[in-house]
């Protein structure tokens, strides 16, 4: 067994599919299907069960998963370790991002100037050996790796000449006829409504389902609809445009994370890069009084 194939295994396993898997790894998909049937020659038994178009892990896939990532974990340690003791430590840091993805740019464009000692690559999904992640949760606590960066309400968007603009407060009962936008159901903003909604015992009227928060914001300044939308890291896309307002019976917050992987070795390059990260997001907070 090579530590080559084992890297591609967890691929496959994150992705749920060979086509899919063989497109991250630049590998031809009829070369990644064998690799995968040796693994499981040499195992002696299947690691993914079919479901449509899907692999999903069997219950052997998952036990070999949990000690392929900790064997890839430790390898990646190791070296940084070392490269740490040499004096050759590699700056390269693989941050995900699962929130605030409007100020990413903002982000990049300060560490580029200002930390010119790293080299942070930016991933909207799938990394497979991340050292920093930016996310969000309804919950403050998200464990000792984690630190709340920004604490933000949740209302609502809508454009200038809207009804509710003129209002000096908002309730649940005023946007229930309303035509609402939202991003994508596996969106983290649209999991946070969701659980407010359910808790009041609202059900929004979604009339439009979009891709991300700049084709939403555009077309709200258009007139089609209301959103559900964080105050703070959205703002420098609708300030001067739309109007944000909370929901006064229906009270909303949302804390953004940034969390370290403690399950590889952190070399002082990636403590300096959250340290910085984090300074960024606390002082932007601060615009607005927080």
């Amino acid at each position: 067994m090579e530590i080559n194939q084992i890297k591609q295994f967890r691929v496959i396993a994150r992705t749920e599919s060979i086509s899919k898997a063989a497109e991250l790894l630049f590998v031809a998909q009829p070369s990644l299907s064998q690799t995968l049937k040796r693994l499981e020659t040499e195992l002696g038994t299947p690691l993914f069960e079919r479901r449509g178009r899907r692999i999903v892990l069997n219950g052997a896939g998952k036990i070999f998963l949990k000690y392929c990532d900790e064997i890839v974990s430790a390898l990646d340690s190791a070296e940084k370790e070392i490269g740490e003791f040499i004096g050759s430590e590699k700056s390269d840091i693989y941050i995900i991002v699962e929130s605030t993805s409007l100020m990413v740019l903002e982000v990049a464009e300060k560490m580029r100037k200002q930390y010119p000692w790293s080299l942070p690559h930016f991933y909207h999904g799938f990394c497979d050996d991340w050292d920093l992640k930016i996310c969000s949760d309804i919950c403050p606590d998200c464990g000792s790796s984690s630190k709340v960066v920004i604490e933000e309400p949740i209302g609502i968007l809508m454009p200038e000449g809207h009804p509710l603009a003129l209002k000096d407060t908002i309730c649940k009962k005023d946007i229930e006829a309303c035509d609402l936008l939202s991003l994508s159901t596996s969106d983290e903003l649209t999991k946070h409504v969701a659980h407010f909604c359910s808790k009041a015992d609202f059900k929004p009227n979604i009339t439009m389902y979009v891709d991300s928060p700049p084709v939403m914001t555009e077309l709200l300044k258009r007139n089609f609809g209301i959103a559900f939308a964080p105050e703070y890291t959205w703002y420098s896309y609708y300030e001067n445009a739309l109007i944000f307002k909370p929901i006064e019976d229906m009270p909303m917050r949302q804390f953004v994370h940034l969390v370290m992987n403690d399950k590889k070795h952190i070399t002082k390059s990636v403590m300096r890069c959250y340290d910085a990260i984090s300074k960024f997001y606390m002082e932007y907070a601060q615009k607005f009084g927080v």
